[in-house]
């Protein structure tokens, strides 16, 4: 492989890498809240491919059939918290 091929073909695959991070920081997933599909009201908040990575290292996501459940309330305060007492 003569070097042109070879620096040609490194800057295909930069490329093609670049597109697959803007396209995985663009990328926004639906996760649903348990028990939301009661008396047909389906609620559910949306998610960056970041936060869905995060939730699912912690098991803040599961997945049944085709849609991604979230395991705890989304509404309520992220982050450290002070001590009660």
């Amino acid at each position: 492989m003569s070097p042109v091929q070879r620096k040609s073909l490194a800057a295909a695959v930069a490329a093609a890498a670049a597109l697959l991070l803007v396209s995985g920081l663009t990328r926004k997933h639906r996760v649903y809240e348990p028990g939301g599909d009661r008396a047909g009201l389906v609620t559910f908040s949306t998610i960056t491919e970041r936060e869905l990575g995060s939730d699912a290292t912690f098991s803040g996501t599961i997945r049944k059939g085709a849609r991604l459940y979230s395991t705890y309330d989304r509404t309520a305060p992220r982050g450290k918290q002070t001590c009660p007492t």
